[in-house]
């Protein structure tokens, strides 16, 4: 049972991984695409999902956090 949580979690984290590295590249498009079309963009449209972007990370930081939690709580990882 053991090996099998701790499977699943490294799983979890490889997927949020690859998340965080995937929402990072489509930041990046944006910032691109944001060069292209500043005279259709305000300032205030770049902030708003400049910060939507951050605010996703911030969730993805969560979410590593708690699975770390849960991982040592059930002695997946030994306790740091």
């Amino acid at each position: 049972m053991k090996k099998a949580r701790k499977v699943l979690l490294s799983q979890i984290f490889d997927q949020l991984r690859m998340l965080r590295g995937t929402i990072s590249t489509l930041e990046t498009l944006h910032e691109s695409e944001f060069f292209c079309l500043s005279g259709q963009q305000t300032v205030d449209v770049d902030a708003a999902v400049h910060l939507a972007f951050r605010k996703l990370q911030d969730q993805l930081a969560e979410m590593e956090e708690t699975l770390a939690t849960i991982a040592e709580a059930t002695g997946v990882i030994p306790k740091l």
